[in-house]
């Protein structure tokens, strides 16, 4: 009972007990990441659930209360001289107070049980129409890969938005490549941890096209709260334009525009653990190893590794948010990303590790105008209006051939142009080091050779990984021999 005569003490009580339970309730259906807006059949099952479980807990807290108060007044003592009437040894009492929780139990578990085989497995496969999506968690981003639908039939390979055709059967088969993440989108699927070493899985179907919100349900490190993703339900034709768009190479940069410049420095300063450029045959699988070479050289080295795993940011102008969900992605707000990440997301190992933030403030040491610059060949990186790239070639007879593109087109993801190593070594030096490195071949012949047939001198502690270039053309790769001699 409230005692009236402590008014100050009541009042903070009641105020704080009216605050939580308008806390509570504020998990109203409006919110982007309610689970009480279930518009999946695998959300609605566990909401269903849901609903059960607190109905049946519900009926026992009114049970429950209401045989406490009985109990308080019917064996109150009422004088002082008077006992209350004792119920020890009352078989029956007994027997009911335990049946009825059984039978409560019981009665809970019939559709927890359900529902959970239920979740299980996604009732298509793909050969009856579904789709396989592999997501691996990473401090802190989520990648997602496409078994088979790259270019070259390899996995396409995309980063923090999700996009699925509606209505189509979607299991999901989690990985982790460092610590235990979660994979939780609240209004059409459930949360299921993604554990390093052991393989889960989760299902769901979007029934209606629209943009949901995920989110790491299970605390991963400092930046745990910021590692967001997106699931984009696309109609089918809007999936399968997606689709097509992820083959198709962006339109080159004009020469002397800030994309052109951008692209440049870009290729010196981000390159090392980004890829942008996964359009060609081949690409795709080359990014799966190089992921796979730049997570080993981390474990390797943990705190003085040069490189790390980064998402993929082939068309990345395309996608609808930066720094794994946590701003809209505009020119102002990846200029603020690029000039210093930890200013939008704590933690994030792009500072920690990027040469280019070996700065005493940790900023990136870059001009305004460079950083703009990168901005907008970022933003630039959305589907042209060709076919599917190959590698650059050597733009027709009598043609010259900027050798730098090629090289920023074609090598730039897993080679630097100076002496910091990504997945292959760094290139500064390569005409001096080149000479002499196998007997009778001369720089030129063996750096041509190494491009051609990457697999006859593998560098001792470098992954062979490297695919053979031969494709460029003669001319191309004799330009790009020439531009690479001139690297010091």
């Amino acid at each position: 009972m409230v005692n009236f005569s402590r008014r100050p003490k009541n009042i903070v009580s009641l105020t704080l007990l009216t605050v939580f339970a308008a806390l509570m309730f504020g998990c109203n259906q409006s919110h982007p990441q309610s689970t009480f807006e279930a518009l999946g059949p695998v959300a609605q099952s566990q909401l269903n659930l849901f609903w059960i479980i607190f109905a049946a807990g519900a009926l026992v807290f009114v049970l429950v209360e209401g045989l406490m108060i009985y109990a308080i007044i019917k064996f109150r003592r009422r004088s002082d001289d008077e006992m209350p009437h004792q119920t020890h040894g009352n078989n029956t009492l007994e027997i009911t107070w335990t049946v009825i929780p059984a039978a409560l139990l019981i009665l809970v578990s019939i559709p927890t049980i359900i529902t959970i085989f239920d979740n299980t497995n996604s009732p298509r496969t793909p050969a009856e129409g579904g789709l396989v999506v592999d997501a691996i968690g990473h401090q802190w981003w989520f990648e997602f890969r496409y078994p088979g639908l790259g270019p070259d039939g390899t996995d396409l390979v995309t980063a923090n938005e999700l996009h699925i055709p509606e209505g189509v059967d979607i299991t999901i088969l989690l990985k982790s490549d460092d610590v235990i993440h979660s994979f939780w989108v609240p209004k059409i699927a459930g949360k299921v941890d993604m554990v390093p070493l052991n393989d889960n899985f989760i299902w769901m179907i979007g029934t209606e096209p629209g943009v949901f919100y995920g989110q790491c349900a299970e605390f991963c490190g400092i930046a745990h709260a910021h590692m967001r993703f997106r699931v984009i339900v696309d109609t089918e034709e809007d999936y399968q334009a997606w689709l097509k768009g992820m083959h198709t190479a962006p339109d080159a940069p004009t020469p002397g525009s800030p994309e052109a410049s951008g692209q440049q420095l870009f290729a010196v300063n981000c390159s090392s653990c980004h890829t942008n450029n996964s359009t060609a045959p081949g690409s795709y699988a080359q990014e799966i190893s190089t992921q796979q070479a730049r997570w080993n050289g981390w474990l390797e080295d943990t705190e003085n590794a040069s490189i790390v795993s980064a998402p993929n940011l082939t068309h990345f102008g395309d996608r609808l948010t930066l720094g794994a969900g946590l701003k809209d992605l505009n020119h102002d707000s990846l200029v603020g990303w690029i000039t210093e990440p930890s200013s939008v997301k704590i933690g994030t190992r792009m500072q920690q590790h990027a040469a280019v933030y070996d700065t005493p403030d940790g900023r990136a040491k870059l001009s305004a105008s460079e950083i703009s610059d990168i901005a907008t060949y970022l933003l630039s990186l959305k589907p042209g209006t060709g076919a599917a790239a190959e590698p650059v070639d050597d733009g027709g007879a009598g043609t010259a051939i900027d050798a730098e593109a090629v090289f920023i087109t074609n090598c730039a993801t897993c080679h630097s142009t100076g002496a910091d190593k990504v997945v292959g070594p760094g290139l500064a030096g390569i005409g001096e080091r080149a000479s002499g490195r196998v007997d009778g071949m001369s720089a030129d012949e063996y750096i041509e050779q190494s491009i051609r047939e990457p697999g006859e001198f593998i560098v001792p502690t470098y992954p062979a990984v490297m695919v053979s270039w031969s494709k460029l053309g003669d001319d191309t790769i004799d330009a790009l021999v020439t531009y690479l001699k001139t690297l010091k």
